[in-house]
């Protein structure tokens, strides 16, 4: 390995440790609101990166919060890590098998 690869694997390592504290504060605030989330993508798979993010999928079903009021609260607590948000209500069937399945 050269420097180079270490430095950038170790900033990778650092980032991972950020992105899921971010994301267990996000679930830890969005499920006492009563919502139901699932963490996907290279976070839930282990393919994080140094310039990953964090795609969270929402099921808002009837419990009146909107969207804005989610992205706020996810905002406020993830930190410096970007995340995706994607709500059940606005995928097609076919959209939640491709974002959950694979």
């Amino acid at each position: 390995m050269t420097r180079d690869a270490d430095i950038i694997r170790s900033r990778a390592a650092v980032r991972r440790e950020v992105a899921l504290a971010a994301w267990h504060a996000i679930k830890s605030e969005l499920e006492a609101l009563g919502l139901e989330l699932t963490l996907f993508g290279s976070l839930a798979k282990g393919g994080f990166s140094a310039h990953s993010d964090i795609d969270v999928f929402v099921q808002l079903g009837d419990s009146g919060i909107s969207r804005s009021a989610v992205d706020r609260m996810v905002r406020k607590v993830s930190g410096d890590i970007p995340v995706d948000l994607f709500f059940a209500e606005d995928l097609t069937q076919s959209d939640l098998k491709t974002f959950l399945d694979t």
